[in-house]
C-alpha cells in the first residue's frame, strides 16, 4: 500500500553550538541560510538551509547543550516526507497502525505536516507538497 511520497522534504538536525552549526553547515558545507528564528519558550534557534534553491536541512540550535536523555537531543531529530495530503497520509497511516500526532499547520507556509514514528521510535513527518 505505502503512502504517496513525493520527495524528500528537509532532515532536521539539533546541534548544540551555534557558531560551529553555522560555520560547518552554511561555511565548510555551502548550504545557504534562508531564513532564521529564534523561540524564547523553547530556547532554540531554527534555522532553514537550502542547496540549489531546495529546501534540505532545518536546524534546531539549543541555547544550553542539550540533555541526551531527554528529547530533543543533539543528532537527528526529524526526517520529513513531501505529500499531496497530510490527512490522507495520517488516516492510512494509522490504518497500518500507525500512532500518529495531530494535523498541524506551519504558520510560516500555510501548509498542513503531522509527525509519526517508525517502529525504533525515530521520528518522521509528513508535509504537505506544493
Amino acid at each position: 500500500m505505502g503512502l504517496d511520497i513525493r520527495s524528500m522534504h528537509h532532515v532536521c538536525i539539533v546541534c548544540s553550538d551555534y557558531g560551529q552549526a553555522v560555520e560547518f553547515y552554511v561555511h565548510t558545507l555551502g548550504l545557504t541560510l534562508r531564513r532564521e528564528q529564534y523561540s524564547p519558550e523553547k530556547k532554540r534557534h531554527k534555522l532553514e538551509l537550502y542547496l540549489n534553491g531546495e529546501y534540505l536541512v532545518e536546524l534546531f540550535i539549543q541555547e544550553s547543550a542539550p540533555d541526551p536523555k531527554q528529547p530533543p537531543h543533539a543528532g537527528l531529530e526529524h526526517l520529513s516526507f513531501l505529500v499531496e495530503d497530510v490527512e490522507q497520509s495520517v488516516n492510512d497511516l494509522k490504518s497500518q497502525g500507525v500512532k500518529t500526532g495531530p494535523v498541524a499547520l506551519d504558520t510560516e507556509t500555510g501548509r498542513q505536516y503531522a509527525f509519526f514514528y517508525d517502529p525504533d521510535g525515530t521520528k518522521l513527518e509528513v508535509y504537505q507538497a506544493g
